[in-house]
């Protein structure tokens, strides 16, 4: 059996997994669906809106395509607007069906698999996460897109 046969066989026996981005909000790691994630954009501004409403920082022209920023810790309750206007972090561009926006998160940290039987449901829909999964003893969120406003 070669190399890859043996990879294809190890992830088999893993059983069904989901890929994530995790980034970091606070001191709460969350998870973002890696088959909602379009790409990461690294030190872009985005142009402020004249009125400013909550999470959201403003809009940015993509190749020709106009979408809105949100601050993701904001909506997470983990951080300020303010901390975008440092001009660090990235923007991560997520897709949920038919929208596509922007999250800025100050720090993402890399991409990983979680087991499917490992996430457990969470109910309340009101919520921006939909499972939990607990590694290392430490407890991983991952989002739903599709619940930002």
């Amino acid at each position: 059996m070669n190399f890859f046969q043996e990879a294809i066989e190890e992830q088999k026996s893993k059983g069904p997994q989901r890929g994530y981005l995790l980034i970091q909000a606070g001191d709460q790691k969350f998870g973002i669906p890696m088959d909602q994630v379009v790409e990461v954009l690294e030190s872009r501004r985005w142009n402020p809106l004249p009125v400013r409403r909550n999470h959201l920082l403003g809009v940015i022209n993509l190749r020709g395509v106009v979408f809105t920023i949100y601050h993701l810790a904001s909506l997470l309750g983990k951080g300020k607007m303010s901390d975008a206007e440092s001009g660090q972090g990235c923007i991560i561009v997520v897709q949920d069906g038919q929208r596509t926006f922007g999250l800025w998160v100050e720090k993402m940290l890399h991409v990983q698999d979680f087991p499917e039987d490992e996430l457990h449901t969470l109910e309340d829909t009101q919520l921006l996460v939909s499972h939990l999964c607990v590694v290392e003893h430490e407890s991983i969120l991952m989002m739903d897109v599709r619940r930002v406003a």
